[in-house]
């Protein structure tokens, strides 16, 4: 038998973090604007999708999408289910799920898409903004918009002044004509600001973003959905973060958060009543929009939230926040586990003549390793090449005990399958050994017991 030593020192040189090369975590959730069983999930290790509301995922690999390496492209459902990701090579849509992928022609061709927004009132819009460098500090950065779930992309009004750096870019939900872009100008300090257009891009106007520069970035984080002058902006600093609101349109602002940390998360409810914010140091916070008076809700370090009206979604930290992705119904106090890190049930159930078939089935095998898939108790996907030695999956799970959870619903304990081959070597790696993976798979089991 193998000391666990000996799986240290081997999993130091044989396992990396993620198949490429980065520790595996979730950075976004995208929710289906009228069908809230159907999530999709950014992750280091490419896109992790559900139809059940969360019973059972699956797997899209990066290079299907078009994206790779340390690229996390932000990424966003339409209303007719298309759902399309910005990466550097251009605009990529999928119309069928996530089974085939394919990239805006035209102008939209090889151009590094920032970031994107799908219109929360008529989910068939969406804006984005593209940027290529010119050289000596200048930039070609331009607003493009889609009326069509994104059949067809025109470019909106002009283009944005060339000594400006786009980051991020929102539609107002209740003034289509407004949009706002986040960025950076001027070298050799780069200021933040705000670009602002109340005529879809035909003009802009330049607001100043206090204490922003090229060391503390602006991030968008939402527009109130009932009043377009109400604007929040995450500052990206180190050694923390900074949450600020303006009330006026980007006229002035106001900092009504500091974080201990990078706050990863943000989201605004619905309605626009609630505001929650959070990240890995400083737990999730919440407050009412009309007093912006902070109060700490959970200590789940969240690299993400979705507010939806089905509740609010968080990344999480398997290892010590008990699930990937988790989900609260009670405005964040408490989470329930939709996946757990070993809980992706292979790659995307697709024809055997899609993109997902062709790209992603030889390149399952290292990500399973990589996670410790449990691929739904033993159900691998079709011709999917586990790539994890011999032994295969666990046996079936009980029933009770639903795809993907390692753990018996109501159970005293969890159960778990015995690893083998490549799994037990990442079981054995320091942030991922087999206590820690009971302790926070234990926790997950009675949150979700408690539904």
């Amino acid at each position: 038998m193998v000391s666990a030593a000996a799986l240290l020192s081997v999993a130091a040189v044989a396992a990396p973090a993620s198949a490429n090369g980065r520790f595996p975590a979730a950075g976004q959730i995208a929710a289906h604007p009228s069908d809230p069983s159907r999530l999709i999930v950014r992750a280091t290790y490419g896109l992790l999708a559900t139809q059940d509301g969360g019973e059972r995922w699956r797997w899209i690999c990066e290079p299907v999408v078009g994206f790779g390496d340390n690229e996390d492209p932000m990424i966003a459902f339409l209303a007719d289910g298309t759902i399309i990701a910005g990466v550097f090579d251009g605009l990529s849509a999928s119309r069928n799920g996530g089974c085939d992928w394919s990239f805006a022609p035209g102008d939209l061709q090889d151009r590094y898409v920032i970031d994107l927004s799908a219109d929360r009132e008529d989910p068939s819009r969406a804006v984005l903004v593209v940027s290529t460098g010119l050289g000596s500090g200048r930039f070609l950065t331009q607003l493009w918009e889609t009326s069509d779930n994104a059949e067809r992309w025109t470019k909106a009004g002009v283009d944005l002044p060339e000594d400006f750096l786009a980051h991020t870019v929102d539609a107002a939900p209740s003034r289509r004509e407004r949009v706002y872009v986040s960025g950076r100008f001027g070298a050799p300090d780069y200021a933040g600001a705000l670009e602002r257009t109340d005529d879809r891009g035909a003009t802009w106007t330049r607001l100043d973003i206090p204490d922003s520069n090229d060391r503390r970035l602006p991030y968008l984080g939402a527009i109130d959905p009932a009043d377009p002058d109400i604007v929040y902006v995450r500052l990206d600093g180190e050694p923390a973060d900074a949450l600020i609101v303006s009330h006026d349109g980007g006229e002035s602002f106001t900092t009504i958060f500091e974080g201990q940390g990078n706050l990863l998360g943000f989201a605004l409810s619905p309605d626009g009543g609630s505001v929650i914010v959070g990240g890995p140091q400083d737990g999730i916070w919440r407050a009412p929009a009309s007093s912006l008076e902070f109060e700490k809700i959970s200590d789940v370090g969240a690299r993400c939230l979705t507010w939806t009206a089905e509740g609010i979604f968080a990344c999480g930290d398997e290892f010590t926040d008990g699930f990937t992705v988790g989900r609260s119904i009670d405005e964040g106090a408490t989470f329930a586990a939709l996946m757990h890190l070993d809980g992706l049930c292979g790659p995307l159930e697709c024809a055997p003549d899609s993109g997902m078939a062709s790209t992603c089935t030889d390149l399952w095998g290292a990500t399973e390793l990589t996670i410790g898939s449990q691929q739904c108790g033993g159900d691998a996907a079709a011709g999917s090449g586990s790539g994890s030695g011999s032994g295969g999956g666990s046996d079936p799970p009980p029933a009770g005990e639903p795809d993907g959870c390692g753990c018996k619903i109501g159970a005293a304990g969890a159960q778990h399958a015995t690893p083998s081959g490549g799994r037990a070597i990442w079981l054995a790696l320091p942030l991922a050994g087999a206590l820690a993976r009971r302790r926070a798979r234990a926790r997950s089991c009675a949150r979700q017991g408690a539904r």
